[in-house]
């Protein structure tokens, strides 16, 4: 109980006269909930939480005692009666209800001529449920006492206190035990969370690690396999030299073309690592375009005629300032990409023409279909479409991959779309750039 409650209750039992005065709390094993006329005495604890006499000084700290209430017949017989307030004020009252004995820790029998209960109750606000009664307020007297309608309200008033004490001690103790399980749950969250970090941080490092050994292992591997494939490029040109038939020719040019594409995968590896390290320099310059796609014919006629293929270039600038290197190897990859994918005896369109400020690029062709699932993992390394196995001379994975790491140096977007072609079974497929950097005309 609250400790100046306490001293009001001890004062009350020396100004009142009272021998005893003791309050008791209910804990119920089951609440019973709808109003029964003669309800039975339900399971439930008896906890003494206050206890006062008038030949003892009061110990605040005494140990609460407990008591089961079916076990007491006294404490029973005031539960049956609450609401109301139980009067025994006659020997013969008490003893009828504790002749078998009662909870001597509350009762002196031996002594006790008169006895008042007050329920401690909480009103309910439906009717057709009986009152919570969480527990009783016991005052004994030694001696002969009639309790008078003043002290009965008196007692009244000091169990509406004594039950508004308990309610606010439950809501308490409610309130603290939920603070301590969010609190344990909070912690334990935590500590999961640290650990979850470190983990993560640990695999993080490992992944920087491998990342980095990866790095350096792709650089050292192209770096030692550049020279030896140079030496092999210098030997198959001197053999192109002398006289040879043409079935040792043939091989020539296949060995030529092999190495060729193992030259390329080299390149493209080295121009991949230094953009994803950040060490590609970017050098805008101008660049002429009738020029530019004048070189980019002459280096596909070839490739094209194979293939039965056409180039529509159609151009709207003359020049523009970008960084030649880049954008040369953009066009390039994605001519050839387009060859190896495009149905025989059709039409590639080349487009570059100024938007406001950015300059778009558009690369078509028709061929087989680029799915919508495939259109995401495109520009991946090393990822070979569904489409490759169609495809005589399957590329490596990475030009396209290349192609949107260069075109992220340069702060520009490349996307791709695939829609069906009017009048065919074919699609047409359509990579689009767009370089966010200002294009000059020179008039």
């Amino acid at each position: 109980m609250d400790a100046i409650f306490d001293l009001d209750l001890i004062n009350t039992v020396k100004v009142l006269k009272l021998n005893r005065l003791s309050i008791i709390r209910f804990k119920y094993d089951h609440i019973t909930q709808s109003y029964q006329k003669n309800k039975p005495i339900p399971s439930a604890t008896l906890e003494k939480v206050f206890d006062c006499c008038e030949s003892q000084n009061y110990d605040a700290d005494k140990e609460i005692k407990y008591y089961e209430l079916s076990k007491s017949s006294l404490i029973s017989h005031g539960w049956k009666t609450a609401p109301d307030v139980l009067i025994l004020d006659t020997l013969k009252d008490i003893n009828k209800y504790a002749e078998g004995g009662d909870w001597t820790e509350v009762f002196d029998l031996h002594l006790i001529n008169s006895l008042l209960f007050i329920p401690l109750y909480l009103e309910r606000q439906k009717t057709k449920y009986q009152p919570n009664i969480l527990g009783s307020l016991i005052l004994q007297s030694y001696s002969q006492k009639i309790w008078t309608n003043a002290e009965i309200e008196a007692f009244k008033w000091i169990g509406k206190k004594v039950t508004s004490d308990i309610i606010n001690q439950q809501t308490v103790k409610k309130v603290q035990s939920l603070v301590n399980e969010r609190t344990s749950q909070l912690r334990f969250s935590l500590d999961v969370q640290a650990k979850l970090s470190n983990k993560l941080r640990f695999h993080l490092e490992e992944l920087r690690e491998s990342n980095k050994v990866k790095d350096e292992f792709i650089a050292s591997m192209s770096d030692a396999l550049k020279t030896p494939l140079s030496n092999l490029k210098t030997g198959i040109k001197m053999l192109k030299l002398r006289n040879v038939n043409e079935s040792l020719e043939l091989y020539i040019d296949i060995l030529e073309q092999e190495c060729d594409k193992e030259i390329n995968l080299v390149d493209n590896l080295l121009t991949i690592q230094k953009l994803r390290v950040k060490e590609m320099e970017i050098s805008p310059q101008k660049v002429h375009i009738s020029s530019f796609l004048q070189d980019i014919r002459q280096k596909f006629i070839e490739k094209l005629t194979e293939s039965q293929l056409s180039l529509n270039v159609n151009a709207q600038l003359d020049f523009l300032l970008t960084d030649l290197n880049s954008f040369d190897l953009i066009i390039k990859e994605l001519i050839f990409n387009a060859i190896k994918f495009s149905t025989a005896q059709t039409v590639i369109y080349l487009i570059i023409e100024k938007h406001l400020n950015n300059f778009i690029i558009e690369i078509s062709n028709i061929g087989a279909e680029i799915a919508a699932e495939e259109q995401e993992n495109i520009f991946q390394p090393f990822y070979q479409g569904n489409n490759v196995e169609n495809v005589t001379n399957g590329g490596t994975g990475l030009g396209l991959a290349l192609v949107k790491s260069l075109v992220e140096n340069l702060n520009g977007t490349i996307e791709v779309s695939s829609i069906l072609s009017p009048n065919s079974k074919d699609y047409i497929n359509t990579f689009t750039i767009t370089l966010p950097q200002e294009v000059h005309e020179v008039y």
